[in-house]
């Protein structure tokens, strides 16, 4: 076994004919920071197949643009595509705490900037849950309990509502566990910056912390 660039330990070759990002991922010892990532009402009436493929690519490029402001490591990240969203399992040496407000108010900059001359069908609007925990592979990806709860609290009613409520581009939900990593972490992480939403998904019931752009920076 090799490691590879993602902190995930990989067999040597990747699968054949997949991208350098997508390897054959083994399992991890290691707790790594995590983020799925979804676009807000992607299946509307009004967004036809040539809609959704441009908000594909849109999303692609923002969370790439995005991740190269906040210093995280775009190309060194696995990553899984999900259809109207994805899945980013970042390397371990990575401060977890970066996937907060950091790469909020760095996403959201991006994406008003992109959004200004979108249509209103094209206007790219995601929800973006963060987590920190162990993750497991085999031939087809990753599993482990790490990304249910990532999954969860992605698609909380109670997050999808404070989205659609707030006319943000973006919101950003935090476990309660990354947020009490980040917390003790300290450095540039701001606690009043996020509020507590109780989540209640399928079987999850848990404590999540909500971030969204301040008003002024929604317009």
């Amino acid at each position: 076994m090799t490691a590879s660039p993602t902190g995930l330990r990989a067999a040597d070759p990747p699968l054949a004919g997949r991208p350098p990002h997508a390897v054959h991922v083994a399992h991890s010892d290691r707790e790594l920071p995590l983020l799925a990532v979804d676009i807000a009402a992607f299946g509307d009436p009004r967004r036809d197949d040539e809609v959704q493929l441009h908000l594909r690519s849109a999303l692609y490029a923002r969370l790439e643009e995005a991740f190269t402001m906040t210093g995280l490591p775009w190309p060194g990240c696995y990553r899984e595509d999900r259809g109207d969203g994805a899945l980013v399992v970042v390397p371990p040496q990575v401060d977890p705490g970066n996937l907060l407000a950091p790469l909020g108010h760095h996403l959201n900059a991006v994406l008003r900037r992109s959004n200004r001359m979108a249509s209103e069908a094209a206007h790219l609007r995601v929800r973006v849950a963060a987590h920190i925990g162990r993750v497991h592979g085999d031939d087809n990806g990753v599993a482990g309990t790490s990304l249910v709860h990532l999954f969860r609290l992605l698609e909380a009613p109670a997050f999808k509502r404070a989205l659609a409520a707030s006319g943000a581009d973006v919101g950003l939900l935090a476990s309660d566990h990354l947020h009490g990593v980040a917390r003790a972490c300290g450095g540039f992480f701001d606690p009043a910056a996020y509020e507590p939403l109780a989540v209640r998904c399928k079987e999850t019931r848990a404590r999540a912390w909500l971030w969204l752009p301040g008003p002024g920076a929604r317009r």
